[in-house]
């Protein structure tokens, strides 16, 4: 059988698959691509993307397709809204260590009635990485990894959506921009590292510096680094904890 199509059917046909394509993409990392081996590309692997399902051609953040890290809230004030909501959700601003949420009239409108903060040692995917040199900013889409009943039968994710301000984000080093958002967002293992002051064999020297504070001296012997503290030495082999003293 042969079947002929019209430019304007093949058109629309075109339209149509692309459609469905793009809403079938999955949350995604973005960052200028001249910096794909930079600092840039290493600050996307800090944070693998959680990929989320699709349905009637929408993203549904309440379905998770592939899990990515998962992050611990740290502090207060994150803005959060029902997760497929399709009202815009109110950004929260992240600069010099504090929180804040955008005002305005138009913020006004996006405001509803199921929106609320995220509470510290609530668990979170991240859905988003965009990474803007231009403004300065490391923006990240987040959802909660638990759902919550609201009633009935009706359960939702929560999603917030986050800019993170860093200064000379043009040149700043990947571990520099890590330090900024770990006080606000971090990995279960330097999260409770941090509130118990507990140093674990297999820990970075960042994830050390985030639970202690900086070293009084660092011993450097070729491959083992020796971090020294006034009650501790915490040694390393290999860049990872290997030895508590």
């Amino acid at each position: 059988m042969q079947v002929n199509f019209t430019r304007f059917g093949m058109a629309r046909s075109v339209f149509a698959l692309a459609l469905i394509i793009a809403m079938a993409l999955p949350a995604f990392a973005l960052y200028p691509k001249s910096d794909a081996d930079g600092e840039a590309a290493r600050v996307v692997a800090y944070y693998p993307v959680t990929k989320i399902g699709i349905r009637a051609l929408k993203f549904d953040y309440n379905r998770i397709t592939e899990p990515g890290v998962v992050l611990t809230v740290r502090v207060p004030g994150i803005y959060a809204d029902v997760a497929n909501t399709t009202q815009a959700i109110v950004n929260t601003e992240v600069e010099n260590g504090s929180i804040k949420q955008a005002h305005g009239f138009l913020t006004s409108l996006s405001n509803t009635s199921n929106s609320r903060q995220l509470q510290p040692n609530e668990t979170v995917y991240v859905t988003k990485l965009e990474i803007k040199p231009g403004s300065g900013i490391v923006h990240m889409e987040l959802i909660t990894t638990e759902l919550t009943q609201r009633g009935g039968w009706d359960s939702t994710r929560y999603r917030a959506e986050v800019n993170f301000h860093i200064p000379n984000l043009a040149t700043a080093k990947a571990a520099d921009v890590k330090a900024i958002i770990d006080p606000i967002i971090a990995e279960a293992a330097i999260a409770s590292a941090v509130q118990s002051k507990t140093v674990d064999i297999g820990m970075t020297a960042d994830q050390v510096k985030q639970a202690l504070g900086n070293p009084d001296k660092i011993i450097n012997l070729g491959p083992k680094t020796i971090f020294v503290y006034k009650d501790l030495k915490v040694v390393f082999v290999d860049s990872k904890v290997s030895d508590v003293q």
